[in-house]
């Protein structure tokens, strides 16, 4: 059994705790929202997302990895974010999940808790949200201002991630649909390794991983 690294305990249940909200908006998105103006993950799943309740959400929540995206694997993106404050993003892409408040709130809630992850432990912070150690180190920076400005001049950026892996999450949302707990901890270890492959952060998932399934 893995030694459990000390801050992975409040930084995973955060990331459970948004991912849990997080869901649970692309749910309603799914039930509430035209298909052919949904991402493709959503509009491919619409019938399993629109079918999710609230014992599924959770359980699809329990993903070891934060699901959803914001730039972080773009150190550029984010320096810019850091230090000019009339940055928006760039321009957004023309699919639109949520409606401005949500995703205001969604955005700032993920930036917060990759702020404490990240001021925990970069390392940590690489595996959890599969960020590049720059953009880490710049996410441990973040002060408060950023915390108010950047979700409300960037949400137009927040996005699921693992956008072009679609079985990806037809396989997830089956499994906590199904309550098939072999199936999710299969789909646990393969995030981890899209997180390795994605981040750069090398050797950090096994260890989070045992800590994880040892809980």
């Amino acid at each position: 059994m893995a030694v459990p690294h000390r801050p992975i305990d409040p930084c995973l249940e955060l990331v459970h705790e948004f991912n849990e909200l997080f869901v649970e908006q692309v749910a309603d998105a799914a039930r509430e929202g035209d298909g052919h103006t949904l991402p493709e993950i959503v509009r491919v799943h619409q019938d399993l997302w629109a079918s999710l309740d609230g014992p599924a959400r959770q359980r699809a929540s329990q993903c070891p990895l934060l699901l959803g995206d914001l730039q972080f694997r773009n150190a550029v993106w984010w320096q810019c974010a850091h230090s000019d404050p009339s940055w928006h993003g760039g321009p957004p892409s023309s699919v639109r999940l949520f409606g401005r408040r949500p995703a205001i709130e969604l955005t700032r809630d993920a930036l917060l808790v990759a702020c404490y992850t990240a001021r925990q432990d970069t390392r940590l912070a690489g595996t959890l949200f599969a960020m590049s150690q720059g953009v880490a180190c710049i996410i441990a920076q973040l002060g408060l201002r950023h915390v108010r400005r950047i979700p409300d001049q960037c949400h137009q950026h927040l996005r699921p991630r693992w956008q072009h892996l679609s079985s990806f999450w037809g396989r997830l949302l089956s499994a906590a649909i199904r309550d098939d707990r072999e199936a999710l901890y299969d789909l646990h270890l393969h995030a981890f390794q899209l997180a390795d492959a994605d981040s750069g952060f090398a050797g950090s998932a096994p260890d989070s991983n045992a800590e994880i399934h040892d809980r």
